[in-house]
């Protein structure tokens, strides 16, 4: 049977986006002089337009054969590269093969009802895509952006905050208020910049949005936020040799929040979609993606940005460029011959998405360069948190460094957003953050732990009436397994202000919970005492909408307690992953911690085990990929 995916919505959307500006025409209004038109450019002479200098999809371009030749054959080739992938259960791979799909067909420029073999393809695509059984999961599930609402890891929406441009963009049709046009007029002229300033009757409309009560909450919230990351932003750009009113950017892209997600992938402050990330060097792994690094992110904005600006001269068709793509914005020159945005806009030839986001952007500059001119109100702005880098040199449980320098952990995870999980990456070229001033003693509690027990191992100082026993409650171990970790002879008395050594807890057990009504993220995620931002990240989650009979993976600690399979309303069964605090399996099978440089075959060889029951055994590890600090079970 063929397998479906569920983002036919997807791409019914983004082509729907694609050729609305057939249908309507928005009447154009300068408050300023109007910018004079550019020449059209001629149909024998187009060499001054930035095309030569793409590197996207330069076959689209300079291709002997028809281009539209091209087009199909490349999004063909890259879903079935998809389907063989998702056939061999390698599901990121193929997500990202079905994501380039789609990428090069929205991003073509093509009028897909022009061609007779373009719509079959699309139809093909859509009906493959339409299965709410695929593991992948769910893009674009269809919640409102939540740009103005303060998120933490306690809330239910704190997992991946929603990027606030598309509730913006929604306030497209708001009347304009006369006020609010004298007051931003009267803006240009004193206050500086260095990115060019426009209001029109398009950068009314959102102007007169951020007045509204939703506007300006959305606005505060993210210039609040801002506060934390706007020196690096601003120290970034000055490096890369690019407008210091970029800042502002992030404002529109994500609310200034780090994890925020749209409903077609983008990431981070800067929105980045995978390929385009990796263009710039963005790592996206199973420990991390980089895209939610903010500093990492925004140097590689910053790049794109100027190379953007390379190839269209134009600082307007450059941010339409970064929202639409290069393609898109060069075939819309050459469709009309203008290469100037508001010429674009007024004829409708950038998609809906596009038109919108350059006003917006600029609006949204105007009132962050002066909120009290607009009654936006920043009264407790966040502040840069001073920290200093790591460099641990292989993998480390956040947990453990949390545990030496003595801060919760999710003040780590704060600081380190791009990481998926609480492990760094076996990279030694990666830098954690941590607080500053934390490092030397960081390093000093270290050099006494083997770095083969960096991962899953924690610590502990004692504190005043502890015992051996209270502490081994606590972790969930036996007496003896602590004392023998940290050589304490029985009987021993422990010394306020010690550190011990705590052995890695019982190894997670991964559970199926079949949701039930009235079920929420959250209330799982409590009920199973693990983060909502990890309990979406293993469900591939991009919203907190569950369905009645929806089954999630759980990953879960809870040590002392039975270990299931499957969780619903009734029966419970046994989990795949049935090991002890003692390092055995309760079906026999003993509990192994992979190192560096291990495989199936070498751990095989070690315990005299083939490498099918290894894998049979370890389904999820199978999936994942060994890395070290993972724990596998060694079947008998």
């Amino acid at each position: 049977m063929t397998k479906r995916f569920p983002w036919a919505a997807l791409v019914i959307a983004g082509l729907a986006v694609s050729l609305a500006g057939c249908a309507a025409r928005t009447r154009h209004a300068q408050v300023r002089p109007p910018v004079t038109l550019a020449p059209r450019a001629q149909a024998t002479g187009l060499s001054h337009l930035p095309i030569a200098r793409l590197h996207v999809y330069p076959s689209l371009v300079a291709a002997t054969r028809p281009a539209i030749d091209v087009l199909i054959e490349q999004v063909e080739q890259d879903f079935e590269q998809g389907e063989q992938e998702y056939q061999a259960d390698n599901l990121p791979q193929a997500k990202e093969h079905f994501d380039a799909a789609v990428n090069r067909l929205l991003e073509s420029g093509l009028n897909f009802t022009a061609d007779p073999r373009l719509q079959p393809l699309m139809d093909r695509l859509v009906n493959t895509m339409h299965d709410d059984q695929l593991k992948i999961g769910e893009i674009g599930a269809g919640s409102a952006a939540n740009g103005g609402q303060e998120q933490s890891e306690s809330s239910e929406a704190a997992a991946e905050p929603a990027s606030p441009l598309e509730e913006i963009a929604a306030a497209a049709n708001l009347p304009s208020n006369p006020e609010v046009s004298q007051k931003a007029t009267a803006e240009l002229l004193h206050i500086p910049h260095d990115l060019p300033l426009t209001v029109n009757q398009p950068v009314l409309t959102f102007l007169n949005y951020f007045q509204t009560p939703r506007g300006r909450q959305i606005i505060e919230h993210s210039l609040a936020r801002s506060g934390r990351y706007m020196p690096m932003v601003q120290r970034v750009l000055k490096q890369e040799g690019v407008p210091q009113d970029l800042k502002y950017l992030p404002l529109c892209e994500s609310g200034y929040q780090p994890r925020a997600m749209s409903r077609v992938g983008a990431r981070g402050l800067w929105q980045f979609m995978p390929m385009r990330a990796r263009e710039y060097g963005l790592k996206i792994n199973q420990w991390e993606d980089q895209r939610m690094d903010p500093e990492d992110s925004t140097r590689a904005a910053a790049e794109h940005l100027r190379d953007l600006y390379g190839m269209f001269h134009d600082w307007y068709l450059a941010l339409a460029a970064y929202d639409a793509g290069p393609l898109t914005v060069t075939r819309a020159i050459e469709r009309t011959g203008y290469a100037d945005f508001w010429q674009l806009y007024r004829l409708n030839a950038l998609p809906v998405e596009t038109k919108n986001y350059v006003p917006i952007m600029l609006a949204m500059t105007m009132v962050a360069k002066d909120p009290a001119l607009y009654g936006v109100d920043i009264s407790d702005p966040q502040k840069p948190i001073k920290t200093e880098a790591f460099l641990p040199g292989r993998s480390i449980d956040l947990d453990l460094v949390a545990d030496a320098i003595g801060v919760n952990v999710d003040t780590l995870r704060n600081l380190n957003p791009e990481l998926f999980g609480l492990v760094t990456p076996d990279d030694p070229t990666f830098a954690l953050r941590i607080p500053a001033g934390t490092r030397n003693r960081l390093k000093t509690l270290l050099a006494s732990i083997p770095q083969t027990r960096w991962v899953g191992w924690r610590l502990h100082r004692v504190e005043d009436g502890e015992t051996l026993g209270t502490i081994a409650a606590k972790y969930h171990l036996q007496s003896a397994s602590l004392a023998q970790a940290n050589n304490i002879p029985s009987g021993d008395p422990l010394t306020p202000g010690r550190w011990l050594l705590v052995p890695a807890p019982v190894s997670p057990a991964l559970i199926y919970y079949r949701v039930r009504g009235g079920d929420t993220v959250g209330g799982i995620a409590g009920r199973f005492r693990v983060s909502i931002y990890d309990l979406r990240l293993w469900n591939h989650l991009h919203t907190n909408l569950i369905r009645i009979g929806q089954e999630l993976r759980i990953y879960s600690r809870q040590g002392g307690r039975p270990r299931f399979k499957k969780v619903s309303s009734h029966q419970p069964v046994h989990s795949s992953y049935p090991a002890d605090s003692a390092g055995r399996g309760r079906e026999g099978g003993r509990i192994y911690i992979v190192r560096s440089g291990d495989s199936f075959w070498s751990i095989s060889r070690r315990y005299g085990t083939s490498v099918h029951a290894l894998r049979a055994a370890n389904p999820e590890v199978v999936r994942r990929g060994l890395k070290p600090g993972e724990r596998i079970v060694i079947p008998k």
